[in-house]
């Protein structure tokens, strides 16, 4: 603040200190507690008009007026000092308008915030109009209008509420996260179309809200502080008009007549400034403006008179409190010079005992107010407080200055620097924060909403695989084509009749069906019990075909959801304790066992409907480590193809699928029959090394077929993987050349089986009659000349165990009335065409295990008897625990199941299981024509039935039995 031009502020003619007088420290204690720092308060206490007036000719009102604009500037209080204009035509109304421009304030800019004016700028825009309507002989109301219809910038509502930049330029912050999260999930063109509409209908909102006709309706609704002001404010009611129109066209008029119009414009832009300068200081807004500025502005007016318009400012401003009853937050001090102290009597009665202080008189005016404005009362200007000014001498010694006023410092963090910091932290922050979630969990809601039951983990060949539970609709694929059952990828059949897709579907096809079955379950609010697939259902990139087994397993543990819960249809039991499904991936040879295992029991703590959990089938340290920690919980674990001969000693273990022991001990039989009865010569045993996934599997079988394979001479061959068993059998084939081999007995893996049989050809093994022995993962394999098949040269004679042989399950008609083939038939288009996709049982037991497993889930609701209609078992079935289901898994046996007969009242959990799983042992040659031909040599249904029309395999090396 620049001092006024001739002498310092705050010092008089005599060269002193005016506020070091008795009425200058009094006046300047009142001015310290009018605007002492109150932000909870401001609003809600009367300020006063306060008039210095010379009470005698000698007496400097204006060095006492400049001494408090001096504190006020080094107290860094908010207020302004406009200019008088002696004897100007309308100088009240001109006075007003630099009291209400912005630039007038622009010190508070740095601690309070600028002031801003938008109902003194309406009331400017409507004289404004009026000049145009005289100038051009138009009705100002349609210049007005045609100039709001533009909405320019001094019109524009959306002006007004400065904080709607702010909305937008976060909604654009937030509208980038969601895109971010898009990107994941969405292709790029569905995307570019979605931003493309959403760019439209922003424009179609610009094009609606520009037409002056939405004006009166949007300010009904909060649009445009000024215009709401002008269109419900009281103030204007009183002068009638219909809607906003008429409003518009009523004020106008009283601006324009010919009797008081200059006092209506007053009393209107009195009104406006103090109403703008109220809603300045409003706590409850956008910005919290109120905490912002917790001490009035402060306008000082010196010399006053009725010329120069100060004294119909102050008449105003006190008619306009009166008539409003508002507490406004503005201070107002004005001086008076004795020769025009006698212009204040028709605004407040004179004071002439000058005697009482400056503190009783204030006192006294305060006390005043609850009568003084009454309607009863006589009071001309209740709102002006005239304090009379002596000639004093003034004092050498300056007073002690005021406290720095400054913002409470909490609202720092409410300011347009912290907000632009935190628009900037969420631009940025948004999309690098979701994007990091994008890259550790399979699915990442907006902004930050993870589902942590599933993750992205990154496998041994550096593809990013989705491991963990299916809950909340997760997909383990995230791409537009998902892996079918055949191998070959295609589009998912999200809404297709799988009866009719020949059983060509697709994981994704039984992730969304599986999905809207738990929906229906938990829709309809029925009792069920959770149980979880654990399989593997994800591969590294290029490696689709190890999750085919995957897919099987998983249509059987759905078809067996399907018969549980479902009525009327084939095979459809309709339990009243409901199966909720949650396939769990494991990944690619199941190397994510362990982070799977932790999904699981996370799951199962929090959810106690959970009650058991079928699958895990390959036979790694991982998968034992995860099987044991399950059993470990109490969780039943049924295994349906894992062969480990260790598994079954665990209590809470049962296995579906006949043990590594027993395929070793059929694989002595089936040498002892391949070579007529003699013993082998020369046998190669093909075993895979544990690697880094630490496969049991083919270690466990190797062994237990060296010591039941009867040979005079046994070489054992490890390779790692697929792309080195060519060479260790070519190496193995050329070093035993003088020695032929007469009998190969393969433990290793499905996929390996191709470059097995290729480079037996290759390395010279095959230049005599061969006979290759294997496992269930040979079962897996199909031969033939297709896309996916092994081609088998017409030297080589395969022998192979499965536990499912798809003519074993349906000799003797079984495929007409087995529920298991009823359902693959009517809901996923399994039919006797396409069973290939039953050979390597997945289907089939997965089915079993979890059909078994939801019958001793319904026994154990059945013994408690719980009525239909209680409303204790929702949601889920909290009353059956994985342990009633453990009591009554050890005493299940099923006669109808896919496999035969599951039978658990034999399983004593002992090395090597009970023996009585089935198993069928098969023989494939190749006909003159290059055809390979199936034959079951022998074979027994799971529970240990017999086979219609074939011979029981025995548990050891010897005949078979009728």
């Amino acid at each position: 603040m620049v001092p006024p031009q001739g002498r310092p502020m705050g010092i008089d003619a005599t060269e002193g200190y005016v506020l070091n007088t008795e009425e200058g420290r009094r006046l300047l204690a009142l001015f310290d507690s009018l605007t002492t720092l109150n932000p909870w308060r401001l609003t809600g206490r009367p300020f006063p008009v306060v008039a210095l007036e010379s009470a005698n000719p000698q007496a400097d009102v204006g060095a006492y007026l400049d001494a408090l604009e001096q504190a006020a500037f080094e107290a860094r209080i908010p207020h302004i000092s406009p200019g008088l204009e002696p004897a100007a035509e309308d100088a009240d109304l001109r006075l007003l308008d630099k009291m209400s421009e912005p630039a007038a304030w622009r010190s508070l800019r740095r601690d309070f915030g600028r002031l801003r004016f938008p109902r003194s700028d309406l009331v400017k825009s409507l004289e404004q109009a009026i000049a145009r309507a005289d100038a051009n002989d138009t009705s100002p109301a349609d210049e007005w209008n045609a100039a709001a219809a533009s909405f320019s910038s001094a019109l524009r509502p959306g002006r007004a509420p400065v904080w709607w930049s702010v909305v937008g330029v976060t909604a654009t912050a937030l509208l980038s996260g969601f895109a971010q999260g898009l990107a994941d999930k969405v292709t790029l063109p569905a995307l570019l179309t979605g931003g493309a509409l959403l760019v439209v209908l922003l424009a179609l909102l610009v094009v609606v809200l520009r037409p002056r006709s939405w004006l009166a309706i949007l300010t009904r609704v909060g649009f445009g502080g000024r215009y709401r002001w002008f269109a419900t404010s009281s103030f204007f009611s009183v002068l009638g008009g219909e809607g906003f129109d008429g409003r518009l066209k009523r004020v106008l008029g009283r601006m324009t007549a010919k009797r008081g119009a200059d006092e209506f414009r007053l009393q209107l832009k009195c009104f406006a400034f103090l109403e703008d300068v109220r809603a300045a200081h409003k706590r409850l807004s956008p910005n919290l403006r109120g905490f912002k500025r917790p001490v009035p502005p402060v306008v000082f007016l010196k010399g006053i008179t009725k010329d120069n318009g100060g004294i119909e400012l102050l008449s105003a401003m006190s008619d306009i409190r009166s008539r409003r009853s508002e507490l406004h937050p503005l201070l107002v001090i004005a001086s008076v010079d004795h020769v025009h102290r006698h212009e204040l009597d028709d605004l407040a009665p004179p004071q002439h005992d000058i005697d009482v202080s400056i503190d009783d008189r204030y006192d006294d005016w305060e006390a005043s107010l609850g009568i003084a404005q009454a309607p009863s009362q006589q009071v001309a200007l209740p709102w002006v407080l005239r304090l009379p000014i002596p000639a004093r001498r003034p004092g050498r010694n300056p007073p002690a200055p005021l406290p720095v006023r400054h913002r409470p410092r909490w609202t720092w963090a409410w300011s347009a620097r912290s907000l632009l910091v935190a628009v900037l932290v969420t631009v940025i922050g948004v999309p690098y924060l979701h994007h990091r979630l994008a890259a550790r969990y399979c699915e990442v809601g907006f902004p930050f909403a993870a589902n942590t039951d599933s993750r992205l983990l990154l496998d041994p060949d550096g593809s990013r695989e989705c491991v963990g539970i299916a809950t909340r609709g997760v997909r383990f694929e995230r791409g537009v084509t998902s892996i079918g059952v055949d191998g070959n990828r295609m589009p998912p059949r999200e809404t297709a009749d799988l009866a009719l897709s020949q059983g060509r579907f697709t994981l994704a096809d039984l992730e969304s069906r599986i999905d809207g079955e738990n929906r229906t379950i938990t829709r309809l609010h029925q009792p069920y019990v959770t149980v979880l697939y654990a399989g593997i259902l994800t591969a590294a990139e290029g490696h689709d075909q190890s999750v085919v087994s995957g897919i099987r397993a998983l249509a059987g543990a759905y078809l067996a959801q399907v018969g549980n819960n479902r009525t009327g249809q084939p095979g459809a039991v309709g339990n009243r304790l409901k199966i909720r499904l949650l396939p769990v991936n494991v990944g690619e040879n199941m190397n994510f066992s362990r982070q799977a295992s932790d999904a699981i029991l996370a799951v199962a703590r929090r959810d106690p409907t959970v009650v058991g959990v079928v699958g895990m089938e390959r036979n790694t340290d991982a998968s034992q480590a995860a099987i044991t920690r399950l059993n470990d919980a109490g969780l039943a674990v049924l295994g349906t193809v894992n062969s480990s001969d260790r598994l079954p000693q665990l209590p809470h273990y049962y296995g579906l699928a006949s043990t590594d022991h027993d395929e070793a001990a059929l694989a002595s039989y089936a040498a002892h029959q391949a070579l007529g009865g003699r013993s082998s010569l020369h046998a190669m045993i093909v075993s895979r090394e544990p690697g880094a996934t630490k496969d049991q599997y083919s270690v466990e079988l190797a062994a237990d077929v060296e010591r039941q394979l009867h040979s005079a001479r046994v070489s054992t061959v490890r390779y790692s993987g697929a792309d080195d068993i060519g060479g260790q059998i070519r190496t193995a084939c050329a070093a035993a050349a003088g020695d032929p081999f007469d009998l190969i007995y393969f433990a290793g893996r499905a996929e390996d089986i191709y470059n097995l049989i290729n480079n037996l050809g290759d390395g010279g093994c095959a230049k005599r009659p061969l006979t290759l022995l294997g496992g269930d993962e040979v079962a897996r394999a199909r031969f033939g000349s297709g896309q996916h098949d092994v081609i088998l040269p017409p030297g080589i004679k395969v022998y192979f165990t499965s536990a499912t042989y798809p003519s074993n399950l349906t000799a003797g008609g079984r495929d007409r009335f087995t529920p298991f083939f009823t359902l693959a038939r009517n809901n996923l288009g399994v039919r006797p065409e396409n069973q290939a996709l039953l050979a390597d049982g997945q289907m089939a037991l997965t089915y079993d295990a979890t059909s078994v497993l939801a019958q001793a889930a319904q026994q154990a609701f059945t013994a408690l008897a719980i009525p239909a209609k209680s409303g204790s078992l929702i949601p889920g079935s909290r009353t059956i625990t994985s342990g009633s289901v453990l009591l009554e898994l050890r005493s299940r046996r099923w006669d109808n199941a896919a496999s035969g007969a599951v039978d658990f009242t034999k399983d004593d959990h002992d090395l090597n299981g009970p023996g009585n799983r089935g198993l069928t042992l098969v023989q494939v040659t190749v006909d003159a024509g290059g055809t390979p031909r199936y034959k079951p040599v022998c074979g027994r249904m799971n529970g240990g039935g017999k086979v219609a029309d074939l011979p029981l395999c025995p548990a050891e090396e010897g005949s078979p039995g009728r």
